[in-house]
């Protein structure tokens, strides 16, 4: 299945939510978690990043980060986005 970032995704739709609060929604349903690494640029410092959880992995996957080895992006399937857009929208 194709797969995009939920910036585009919600380009497409002209949402009038940003990711960030988008993201916060998707943690608060459980559907998003947050996670930490350590930098390998600043020893001691920890880097977060979101994921998607196991309920999560319906609306998508977790893509390797190319420049941030041991840690993944969020990317959402293309076909399911408008059931998880409507999620979204009854948490605003």
């Amino acid at each position: 299945m194709k797969t995009d970032s939920m910036t585009n995704l919600l380009k497409q739709k002209n949402a009038a939510i940003s990711v960030v609060k988008a993201n916060k929604i998707l943690v608060a349903l459980e559907l998003l978690e947050e996670k930490e690494r350590p930098s390998s640029k600043y020893e001691g410092k920890i880097k977060k990043y979101k994921a998607l959880t196991g309920k999560g992995l319906v609306y998508g996957i977790n893509k390797d980060n190319i420049s941030s080895p041991g840690q993944t992006t969020p990317h959402y399937y293309v076909d399911k986005f408008d059931e998880l857009y409507l999620l979204i929208q009854t948490k605003v």
